[in-house]
Order: C-alpha cells, then sequence, then structure tokens
C-alpha cells in the first residue's frame, strides 16, 4: 500500500471552468499518503492560436509513483508539447496524441534533474474537436477516462496491468518478468511516462520495453443527443467505484440541484477517501478526478444541467450511501452528516471511537442525500438492511453475512455470480443495449487493447505503487 500518514491531508485543489466547447470541475486531493503525486491539465482551447481555427480542448490527469518529478513535469509540459506536433496542426487528433506521449519521454531524458528520476506516471488524456465534432482518448497506465453517453458509462480507456496477456507477452519478450502481479516485482502498471529503469533496452523500439509510454488511442464521433460527460480519474477513484459507479454518483449530483461540477467532483473524492487505514488500504491513495460535461453548440453550462437532469437518469444510490458500501467494516456515525468527516474536519475536530474497524455496520432507510421523506423501501425499490437492492448489484461486490452476535455484515464480491447469471441467461438490459449503440460509433486505433482488459476491475486491484 505505501506509506501512509496518521491522518489524511483534506485540503483539496479545486478548478473549475467553461467555454463554448467544454466545462469542468476538478478536485485533488493529498489524502492519506505521505506526499501528492497526482497532477493534471485543463485547456479549454488548446488551439487558440492554431492554423486550422478549430476549437480544441485538452484534459489529462498523472499519476504519479516513485515520486512526483514526471507527473509534475508531465502536467506543465504535455499542453505545449502537444501544440509543437505537426500532427496536432494539422488535425490527426490520434497521432498527436501518440506523439505527444513519446515527446514527453524524449524531454524527459532530455532534462539534466529528470533523466535519473526513478519516478514515473500513468496518463490518460482526452482532446475534443469542435470542427471535427470528436473526441480522442490517449492512456499510458492505470488511470482511466470514461464517457456518460444516455446515462451509461462507455469506458474510453483501458487499464494497462502486467497480469494482462497482451502486456505480459511484451514484458516477457523484453526480457522482463511479473511476480506478485508486479513488473519485476516491482510496478503495479504496465505502461507509463518515466519510470526508465524498465527502458534500459537499447535494441528496442518504445512500444517494445518491459514498460512503455505508448498509449491505447479510442476515437469516439460525438453524438450530443446522447453523450453527456467525461470523466478523467487516477486510480485512486476507480479502486472504490466501478466507471459506471462513478457516471452514477455524478448524475446523482446532476440530480440534487445546487451542485456545480466541481463540488461534485469534491463529493466523489470524499466518497472514495478511507475513514480509517485499519481497512484493505483502498481509499489510501491520492485522488484527483475532472468532471467534464459537453457542451452543444451554443448551449450554456446552466442549460446543459437542465438537459441532463431532463432525461431522468434516476439511480438508486447516493453519495452518503455509496461511502457506506465501499466502507461497510466501518461503523459510520448514527448522525448521517458526519459520514465525510474525515474529509471534511480536521483530526482534533472528527468524531472518536470509529476506527477499529469492528462491529456490524447499521444504515438506515433514508438516503441522506435523497429528497426530504423519500427512502429506497418508500420508493418500492427492494432494499436490503436498509440499502437498495440495485446499489449492492452494481458493481460494489457486496454480499450479506452473518457475523458475530448474529449481527448482518456485508462482504464479499458478487462478481463471478453476475458473470455467471449473464452467461446463462444472456442479460441484456436496456442499458448495456444502449452502451452497444454507442460502441459502434467508436475506432480504437491501438492493437494492443485486448478482450481480457477489465476496466471495471473489483475493487481492491491496488495499483500505480510502488
Amino acid at each position: 500500500m505505501g506509506q501512509i500518514l496518521s491522518n489524511p491531508v483534506i485540503d483539496k485543489e479545486h478548478h473549475s471552468g467553461a467555454d463554448k466547447l467544454s466545462a469542468f470541475g476538478l478536485c485533488a486531493m493529498q489524502g492519506w499518503r505521505m506526499s501528492m503525486e497526482d497532477a493534471h491539465i485543463v485547456e479549454l482551447d488548446a488551439n487558440e492560436n492554431g492554423k486550422s481555427g478549430d476549437h480544441i480542448a485538452l484534459y489529462s490527469i498523472f499519476d504519479g509513483h516513485g515520486g512526483s518529478g514526471v507527473a509534475q513535469f508531465a502536467g506543465a509540459r504535455v499542453a505545449s508539447i502537444l501544440q509543437q506536433q505537426s500532427a496536432f496542426q494539422e488535425g490527426k487528433l490520434a497521432q498527436a496524441l501518440l506523439d505527444t506521449y513519446l515527446a514527453t519521454d524524449e524531454a524527459l531524458l532530455a532534462d539534466a534533474a529528470l533523466k535519473n528520476d526513478h519516478s514515473g506516471c500513468t496518463a490518460t488524456s482526452i482532446l475534443l474537436s469542435e470542427q471535427q465534432r470528436l473526441l480522442v482518448c490517449a492512456n499510458s497506465g492505470d488511470s482511466r477516462t470514461v464517457l456518460a453517453t444516455a446515462g451509461c458509462a462507455k469506458t474510453l480507456s483501458y487499464d494497462h496491468k502486467p497480469t494482462l496477456v497482451s502486456e505480459r507477452s511484451r514484458i516477457y519478450a523484453a526480457d522482463g518478468f511479473v511476480e506478485m502481479d508486479r513488473v519485476n516485482g516491482n510496478l503495479a502498471l504496465s505502461r507509463a511516462l518515466g519510470d526508465f529503469e524498465f527502458k534500459s533496452n537499447s535494441s528496442l523500439g518504445p512500444h517494445e520495453q518491459v514498460v512503455t509510454c505508448v498509449p491505447d488511442l479510442v476515437s469516439h464521433s460525438l453524438d450530443y443527443s446522447r453523450d453527456e460527460f467525461v470523466v478523467l480519474a487516477c486510480d485512486g477513484i476507480w479502486d472504490c467505484l466501478s466507471s459506471q459507479e462513478c457516471v452514477d454518483l455524478v448524475l446523482h449530483g446532476i440530480n440534487a440541484g445546487g451542485m456545480s461540477l466541481n463540488d461534485i467532483a469534491s463529493r466523489i473524492v470524499d466518497v472514495c477517501c478511507a475513514p480509517t487505514t485499519e481497512g484493505t488500504g483502498i481509499g489510501c491513495d491520492n485522488m484527483s478526478i475532472t468532471i467534464v460535461a459537453l457542451l452543444q453548440p451554443g448551449e450554456s453550462v446552466e442549460q446543459w444541467f437542465e438537459r441532463v437532469r431532463a432525461k431522468n437518469h434516476a439511480r438508486p444510490i447516493s453519495f452518503a450511501l455509496k461511502r457506506k458500501v465501499i466502507y461497510n467494516y466501518f461503523e459510520f456515525p448514527e448522525d448521517e452528516s458526519r459520514i465525510f468527516d474525515v474529509t471534511t474536519k480536521k483530526p482534533q475536530d472528527r468524531y472518536p471511537g470509529n476506527g477499529n474497524g469492528s462491529g456490524a455496520m447499521d444504515v438506515d432507510e433514508t438516503d441522506a442525500d435523497a429528497p426530504e421523506g423519500t427512502s429506497g423501501r418508500a420508493a418500492g425499490i427492494p432494499t436490503i438492511n436498509g440499502i437498495p437492492l440495485e446499489a449492492l448489484l452494481g458493481g460494489g461486490g457486496i454480499s450479506i453475512a452473518q457475523g458475530p452476535d448474529n449481527q448482518p455484515y456485508l462482504s464479499g464480491n458478487l462478481s463471478d455470480m453476475l458473470a455467471s447469471f449473464r452467461s446463462h441467461y444472456g442479460a441484456a438490459g436496456g442499458d448495456a443495449e444502449a452502451d452497444g449503440e454507442a460502441e459502434g460509433q467508436d475506432k480504437v486505433t491501438e492493437a494492443d487493447t485486448e478482450a481480457d482488459t477489465d476496466a471495471d476491475a473489483p475493487a481492491g486491484n491496488k495499483a500505480s505503487e510502488r
């Protein structure tokens, strides 16, 4: 899990903005880690002075490991490196991102202070083109980018883990090995910027090294009648939430009203930050998330909120409820207003005595973030211990078990059972059909993406650690 603090650093970095193409809200927090190793880019118009006249937005998340040097360099330099690429100037966005990732590694090696730096960082980036009505995603590592289309999570990137067949084949071909699910027993991801100790074979090209910076590339033609927003986040978020769960939380914040994109991003960080370090290690990482609204031509941010709310993508979930489901081993205070104490109060002001990780979880039927007087049961949604069943089956991998003193508690993993159901009964709901329709619009341009890649791996697969 890496070194952690006795109390999390809860000061948050916030950014927000909007123009005619997109709007965004960003939140980043150090959390329980010894230092902050994430960086980011938000460029509403990266092509402001470009020859083509196209309006192109750039968003990136960089998740550092082994130090912050490479991530900070990427956050400061990638936008300018992109603008220097001839493919970018010609409007060839996928090629431009590929060239940018390669050029960034070259720039790191040319930097006297960083060429011998042992740190690295994952990178996930998108370019949005107004003229081409195109979204292009590049990804190296296990940060992730997800598109919300018609309320469904559509994965635009794939987590690069050394256990994947495609990644493991390259690693062994470059005389590396995989031990304890890590590259050379050390690195829990297989693609990254930096990490030059894994790129030292001079007889191999950049795409053949034990660890490569070469990204997977996915191009998606924008359909503003269906496509709503994009989420870019580091693995500190994805360790806790599946892609669909994150989309559902954003939709919950939108439907609640009165919350900005920045507010929603901040609350998702609160949901994911562990209440104690005595659990599994999940929720103890740095956390960064950017929510990008896809604005129709001439649409304001307020009109975008109204448009998405009008679709009524209702989900049996809330921020407070999801936090309880993720950390089901923790005895949260009965006062629902204090469920987020760990990320909103200084250590001396937090509730005492709940960090022992023992005791059964008792969930109130009333959703703390639902309209007054409503609950899962009142709305006709089946519940278990007051928790809507759909919330438990929505990717959290939770089951009910009997604990000491015959007290029920939540544990286990339902993913295998659900997969079995799908394979035997061919379950394909409306959301899956909608996602399939959107899938047909996309073009994957990196051959290394394999069917065995699981972007929504169960929570508990800790990554981006050395």
